[in-house]
């Protein structure tokens, strides 16, 4: 584990982020990996734009292999419309780089961009799906009953992840399915 410090900032790299880094450069058509690569950094950056404009900063940022994760107390203590917009934001981020690169044929980068944006609204694990589901299970639902929904719709989302990747994606690039099932399977260690 490598750890810097950016200002307020702990960025921490773990080292299987870069042995899936090294993975996806290493397959046949390493430039699947470059444009995942490239979803993946904008989901993020997104997610931090909306961040600054709220005035939120993040406490750490830790690359790992599942992909980014960023932590910010200022944004969980943040008022619920500015939590929901964060956590929006990469999603949002995506499909609007799904839809610009579909127009300009690019239908590789469009993919993996709808892709990532799909995937993480999932409602499991450490996605941003679980974390909007659980601003609006804990708005909704008494606090007795939160974790059991929460289990509940995640074990039942990962389970329907892991039939739509086997059933729909045959044809889809090996390393696509592969970090998405990698991906659900954390995500269900999670639940």
């Amino acid at each position: 584990m490598i750890e810097l410090k950016l200002k307020k900032t702990t960025i921490r790299l773990d080292f299987s982020f870069f042995a899936v880094i090294a993975l996806f450069l290493f397959v046949k058509d390493s430039l699947f990996g470059l444009a995942a690569l490239a979803a993946c950094a904008f989901h993020e950056l997104s997610h931090l734009a909306v961040m600054a404009v709220f005035g939120i900063s993040a406490d750490k940022i830790t690359f790992y292999g599942a992909g980014i994760r960023i932590t910010s107390r200022g944004a969980e203590n943040a008022p619920i419309f500015q939590r929901i917009l964060v956590l929006f934001a990469g999603a949002a981020a995506n499909f609007a780089a799904a839809a610009f690169f579909h127009l300009t044929g690019n239908d590789l980068a469009a993919a993996i961009n709808l892709f990532t944006g799909v995937f993480n609204l999932l409602p499991f694990g450490e996605l941003d799906g679980a974390a909007l589901l659980k601003i609006l299970v804990i708005k909704n639902f008494r606090p007795e009953n939160v974790d059991k929904i929460m289990r509940t719709v995640g074990i039942i989302s990962a389970a329907a992840a892991a039939v739509v990747l086997f059933a729909a994606f045959k044809n889809a690039p090996f390393m696509l399915c592969a970090a998405a099932l990698y991906i659900v399977i954390l995500g269900c260690g999670r639940i």
